[in-house]
């Protein structure tokens, strides 16, 4: 898990697909505060904070990722907007995982079907992936909660 903190101003931000839950770019471009470049590439974001990645925006952009994606879950404005949201799909699609590998486990074991490796292996995987997605947005939350006095720093 990596959370980043990016200051700097948008220079382009390509979307490649919309929806009303997120945001899916191919790149964005960014001038980071000491000049040099940064490329995003396969971003995901959601609508808050989609809607200030646009050219000439200036700020701090808050990215993550995760096991299977990237995407920037928080920013803060020069003008002062700000926006948090981090999804937490994947979070629960890892627990539901665990629960139904762990359930299939022992309903085999009952039914006397055998030991149930697979639905075993499910359920380790669950738990593993619920608490790596977990610990990402809670790391998140915290860093963008203790930059809350960040755009008061702006001339």
């Amino acid at each position: 898990m990596a959370i980043e903190v990016i200051d700097g101003t948008i220079e382009a931000a390509v979307v490649k697909r919309s929806t009303a839950a997120t945001t899916l770019y191919d790149s964005i471009t960014i001038r980071t505060a000491d000049g040099s470049q940064l490329r995003l590439d396969k971003v995901a974001a959601a609508p808050d904070v989609a809607a200030a990645l646009q050219p000439g925006t200036e700020g701090r952009f808050y990215g993550y990722k995760a096991i299977d994606h990237r995407g920037l879950f928080g920013m803060r404005t020069r003008d002062g907007r700000a926006a948090f949201a981090i999804p937490t799909g994947n979070e629960r699609i890892m627990l539901m995982m665990a629960i139904v590998g762990f359930a299939g486990f022992v309903v085999l074991l009952l039914l006397g079907k055998g030991i149930g490796l697979l639905a075993l292996i499910l359920g380790v995987l669950g738990v593993i992936g619920y608490f790596k997605y977990r610990s990402t947005r809670i790391e998140g939350r915290a860093r963008y909660d203790a930059d809350a006095g960040y755009t008061q720093g702006f001339a």
